[in-house]
């Protein structure tokens, strides 16, 4: 008899409270000379998810028990804006300790667009969800064909990063 095969995978959420967090349009960066803007215009980004991206990636590679296996997991950070795939981009190029452990890796961390998720796995994804908003809107969320890619490219764990009072009331139709 043959049926459904279902893996073991732990889900987490983290709840990165708002209501206000996430920001719209090109995101200023100091350089050594002066302020470069930097990102998509039309993107959003939220700076405190991306710090909790680099904290949940820095336990991960520190804890030995963090998955099942041998070495370090196979790491994905999914976001649906590439105003937030540049932001965790910087965050973790520019992090030190970080760099050292990612530095022998056997599969760099990857951070990308859940467009440009489709059709890879990781054993730990994390997912964060940008949207944190007082009208509660979740725009690029509410589309489920993007949201079930962005959710299911997780072999092991999938930490989802998000504002849950945002989350559990946006947009609904």
């Amino acid at each position: 008899e043959s049926g459904p095969t279902y893996t073991k995978t732990s889900v987490r959420f983290v709840n990165v409270g708002g209501p206000n967090n996430e920001r719209r349009g090109a995101r200023g960066k100091l350089s050594t000379d002066s302020l470069v803007v930097s990102g998509d215009e039309n993107s959003y980004w939220n700076q405190q998810e991306a710090d909790q991206v680099i904290a949940l990636l820095k336990k991960l590679l520190t804890e030995k028990s963090a998955v099942e296996g041998e070495g370090p997991p196979t790491i994905g950070v999914v976001t649906p804006y590439n105003g937030q795939v540049e932001l965790i981009k910087s965050l973790i190029s520019s992090d030190r300790e970080l760099k050292d452990l990612t530095d022998n890796l056997a599969e760099p961390i990857e951070v990308k667009s859940v467009d440009g998720y489709q059709g890879r796995e990781r054993d730990v994804i994390i997912f964060s969800a940008v949207g944190s908003n007082r009208q509660a809107k979740v725009g690029f969320l509410s589309d489920w064909r993007r949201m079930n890619v962005a959710l299911t490219r997780a072999r092991s764990a999938l930490l989802v990063i998000g504002d849950f009072e945002t989350l559990s009331v946006g947009d609904k139709h």
